[in-house]
C-alpha cells in the first residue's frame, strides 16, 4: 500500500473480515482487505484479498465459501500467522459449508464470480445462509483493534457535565463503591479493612509501606491500626523483616482472610453481573477494553503496583 495512504485509510472502521473454504474439520483462510454489500436485493456481496497470500488460489476457485465477522475475543485469528499455515479448524454449517464456531456473524456464500485487479482478487458470492450471535465484533480503526459500540444517539463530545469522563467516570465508581461498602458492611468489615485485604487477595507478601501507599494514592486514610486489627482476627499474618525496619514489614492472608477474599469476590461478581445485565454484553466489553487500556497507561504513573 501507498505510505502516504495508510493514514486516511486508518480512519474508516471495519469489522474484520476472515473467509474460509475447504472440508469439515480442515479449511482454509484469508483475511479480507475489503468487504461489502453489493447488492442487497439480489443477496450479493463482495470481498478482497492480497492475491498473493496464502490460500488465495483456492479462495479464487472455491464453489463456496464463508465469510466470518470475527468476535471481540478472536483477535488471534486476525494476526497474520493465524492463516499463513492455510488450516483452520472449522465445522459444516446447516447448509454443509465449513464455518468457524464463535464469531460475530457468518454468511455462508456461493461464489458467483471472481477477477484479479493488480494486486488484489476481488470476488463476488451469494449468501445462501447466515448467521448471527450476540458477540460483539472485532473492529480495525486507526490502525488498532477495538471492539463495535452502539451508543444509542447519546452525546459523547463532552460539552456537558454529564457527558464530562470526570462526571461518567466518578458516578461508575461511586456506583460500584456503594454496592461494594454494603456487602463489607453485612460481611462486618469497613472499607479500609475491606481494602487491605483484597490487596492481599490480588498480590500477597505485601509490605506495610506498599499497602499504606495504596491506601494513600485511593484516598483511602491511611490506617496501621487496620492491619493490626485483621491480625488479631486472624485474618493476616506478618511476617517481620530482617532490617528491622516495621514499615518492611510484609502481611500475608491467613486461611480465614482467604476466605473473606473469596466472599468478596463472588459479591463482587454478583455486582458485574447487575452491571452487565444493565449493559448487555457488547457495550460491557467495550468498556472493559477501554478501562483496560486507561488503566495500562494511567499503571504507569502509579507509585505502586495493585495487582
Amino acid at each position: 500500500m501507498n505510505t502516504h495512504l495508510q493514514d486516511p485509510f486508518a480512519c474508516f472502521p471495519s469489522g474484520v473480515v476472515l473467509v474460509t473454504t475447504g472440508q469439515e474439520a480442515v479449511g482454509i483462510g484469508a483475511l479480507a482487505r475489503s468487504f461489502g454489500i453489493l447488492s442487497p436485493a439480489s443477496a450479493l456481496v463482495v470481498w478482497t484479498i492480497d492475491r498473493h497470500a496464502p490460500g488465495a488460489a483456492e479462495l479464487e476457485q472455491a464453489p463456496d465459501w464463508a465469510a466470518h465477522v470475527l468476535a471481540y475475543d478472536q483477535a488471534a485469528l486476525a494476526a497474520p500467522s493465524a492463516t499463513a499455515s492455510g488450516e483452520l479448524r472449522v465445522h459444516a454449517g446447516a447448509d454443509g459449508i465449513p464455518v468457524l464456531e464463535g464469531c460475530a456473524a457468518t454468511l455462508s456464500c456461493r461464489r458467483v464470480t471472481s477477477f484479479a485487479c493488480e494486486d488484489s482478487l476481488i470476488v463476488v458470492g451469494r449468501v445462501v445462509g447466515f448467521a448471527r450471535s450476540d458477540l460483539p465484533p472485532l473492529i480495525r480503526h486507526d490502525g488498532t483493534e477495538a471492539v463495535g459500540i452502539d451508543i444509542g444517539g447519546r452525546p459523547v463530545d463532552g460539552t456537558t457535565t454529564a457527558t464530562s469522563l470526570s462526571y461518567l467516570l466518578g458516578a461508575a465508581f461511586f456506583y460500584l463503591y456503594g454496592k461494594m461498602r454494603d456487602v463489607g458492611g453485612r460481611l462486618g468489615y469497613d472499607n479500609i479493612e475491606m481494602f487491605v485485604l483484597t490487596a492481599l487477595g490480588e498480590r500477597g507478601g505485601r509490605t506495610r509501606l506498599e499497602i499504606e501507599t495504596l491506601l494513600a494514592y485511593s484516598a483511602h486514610p491511611t490506617s496501621l491500626q487496620a492491619m493490626d486489627d485483621l491480625e488479631a482476627r486472624g485474618l493476616i499474618v506478618s511476617h517481620e523483616p530482617s532490617n528491622g525496619v516495621v514499615s518492611d514489614t510484609t502481611f500475608d492472608l491467613t486461611a480465614a482472610g482467604r476466605d473473606v477474599v473469596g466472599q468478596f469476590s463472588r459479591a463482587g461478581s454478583q455486582v458485574q453481573a447487575g452491571m452487565e445485565g444493565l449493559l448487555g454484553l457488547p457495550e460491557t466489553v467495550a468498556l472493559r477494553a477501554l478501562l483496560c487500556r486507561f488503566t495500562e497507561k494511567i499503571d504507569v504513573g502509579s507509585p505502586v503496583a495493585w495487582l
